[in-house]
């Protein structure tokens, strides 16, 4: 087993919260799993934003199969607006 950890920054001057929904999940190698942010627009603007990925340590990012994301795609807030984004589909594997 498995535990994935997950935190979130955002990018000096953006007023977006950004956070995850779970600090971890537990997932055996082979397994996909579900995670969750949530994202609010805290300015009286909208705002497009994209998010960009890592894995860390950089040794374990080769186990990490990212197949769906909200990361892959832009992301446009109203203002005050708040939305739960899912990671849909992320498995480790054993290679």
């Amino acid at each position: 087993e498995v535990v994935v950890q997950f935190n979130a920054d955002v990018a000096d001057g953006m007023p977006w919260k950004f956070i995850p929904t779970q600090r971890e999940v537990r997932v055996k190698p082979g397994e996909s799993a579900l995670a969750f942010y949530t994202a609010e627009n805290r300015s009286s603007t909208p705002i497009t934003g994209v998010s960009t990925y890592n894995v860390t340590p950089m040794k374990a990012a080769v186990y990490f199969n990212k197949i769906q994301c909200f990361c892959f795609e832009e992301q446009r807030l109203l203002p005050g607006e708040q939305i739960d984004m899912p990671i849909p589909e992320w498995m480790v594997s054993t290679t």
